[in-house]
């Protein structure tokens, strides 16, 4: 299948039937394209921009469930932190999008993830946007849409405001890190444990963009 015709079902039945991942998409690796999703492939896990047929990035994953979320430490030769995110198709097929934990395309994703579990549940369909900022590093954006309106945690919006604006990395992490594990205890039905924080000393351009919820 190529590159185009799988987005195009992505797009229209929304990412076998079993557990296993079916695509790897990593999020606005080349900001020099207008792509934001990126589908590693092969060996070398190359990534190849995510298109529609008419040339168009594909930026939407429409009727989706959460089925996981977690955080990854020593990533890479960078030794970096990511947020690995599994979404499911209503035909139960499943991918998996991964970016650095504290770019603000993951904010904005766990905030609406928190307000999905908050105002609906977690298990309940809902729709992916992510889109690309006019900044010049053009961080990716997310929001997360039920009902066709966009959901969003205030509280923790708050609070990663005031980390930003306290330059406080770490809490931000901290905070980014919590609500993950509550999510994911959420999804798995698990326990939430406590959080060991450990910040990478690789910056993140990202995170020094302008937090604007």
């Amino acid at each position: 299948m190529t590159t185009s015709a799988l987005a195009t079902e992505l797009l229209t039945d929304m990412v076998t039937s079993d557990s296993s991942i079916d695509m790897m998409i990593g999020i606005g690796l080349n900001k020099d394209s207008d792509a934001v999703f990126f589908q590693y492939l092969g060996e070398e896990q190359t990534p190849s921009a995510l298109m529609l047929p008419s040339g168009k990035p594909l930026t939407r994953l429409a009727n989706v469930r959460l089925v996981g979320l977690t955080v990854a430490d020593g990533v890479g030769t960078f030794n970096s932190t990511k947020l690995n995110v599994i979404l499911e198709s209503t035909q139960g097929r499943r991918v998996m999008l991964t970016s650095g934990l504290t770019t603000l395309w993951s904010q904005y994703l766990i905030s609406g993830l928190s307000a999905l579990q908050q105002e609906y549940a977690l298990d309940a369909p809902f729709t992916l946007d992510t889109w690309k900022g006019t900044s010049a590093m053009r961080p990716c954006f997310a929001a997360v849409r039920s009902g066709g309106q966009s959901v969003k945690d205030a509280h923790l919006t708050e609070q990663l405001k005031e980390a930003k604006a306290d330059n406080n990395k770490q809490r931000s992490e901290a905070i980014l890190r919590d609500t993950v594990q509550i999510l994911h205890a959420s999804v798995t039905g698990g326990s939430v444990e406590p959080v060991s924080v450990s910040v990478s000393e690789e910056k993140v351009a990202t995170v020094d963009e302008a937090l604007d919820f």
